[in-house]
């Protein structure tokens, strides 16, 4: 059986994905803040805080198949009545980057060379449209930057992989506006299907996935090209 290890699993879309990964058959190794996961959806769980260095034994005597880094938080979030960029503060750009991108980045080198070594295995990181530079604007730069800066990490890994000979992914996954404490309950949908699509995923050849920045099950693409700044008509 497959292990699939997966970051914030203690609630919204996590407990979705290791639901959905389970039931394809992956045996389910989850990782979150709370001191317990909260439901019976992993086989494993282990509490950290991925804002400190892994621990040497983190899931030490297991082969982990896919990493799914799905933990992440949005401090600057505008409809929490947080303000444009010049309200930002640089503890909460700091405390952003310490989930989203290092908390990524500590999972992401500590398991993607074991992948290498064997051939096999595939990073997967929830990202967001919101991380694509052609969608910035004057909000949530903190989130955003985040998010851009993980996608380069997946890309930056996915061109190790490509380089490689075996069945190697990596790639960026974004679950679109689901209803999970993040998205808020006006969001128009469920987390359960976006959680079944990245599965889905998982089973796509590497050859068309590896490098590839998906929403749902389509390809959503990095950015387009053009001016990035619209000049005054």
């Amino acid at each position: 059986m497959p292990n699939a290890l997966v970051s914030g699993v203690s609630r919204g879309l996590g407990v979705h994905l290791c639901r959905a990964l389970r039931a394809a058959g992956y045996r389910v190794l989850g990782v979150g803040l709370s001191p317990s996961p909260g439901g019976d959806h992993v086989d494993d769980y282990r509490a950290l805080d991925l804002r400190e260095p892994l621990a040497d034994d983190l899931f030490a005597a297991e082969d982990v198949d896919v990493l799914v880094g799905n933990a992440g938080v949005y401090l600057d979030d505008p409809r929490g009545g947080y303000g444009d960029l010049f309200s930002l503060t640089v503890d909460d750009l700091r405390d952003t980057f310490e989930v989203n991108l290092f908390g990524t980045a500590r999972l992401v080198l500590r398991y993607a060379p074991q992948m290498l070594a064997r051939g096999s295995g595939r990073i997967v990181c929830v990202s967001s449209g919101m991380g694509r530079l052609q969608d910035a604007d004057g909000a949530s730069f903190a989130y955003r930057s985040s998010k851009l800066a993980a996608n380069s990490l997946i890309l930056s890994v996915a061109r190790h992989f490509a380089a490689t000979p075996g069945d190697l992914a990596s790639f960026a996954y974004c679950p679109g506006w689901i209803r999970t404490e993040m998205g808020t309950p006006d969001a128009p949908n469920e987390p359960a299907p976006a959680a079944a699509d990245l599965v889905r995923l998982l089973g796509v050849p590497a050859a068309r996935s590896n490098g590839r920045f998906f929403r749902g099950v389509d390809e959503l693409g990095w950015d387009t090209r053009g001016p990035m700044v619209s000049e005054p008509d």
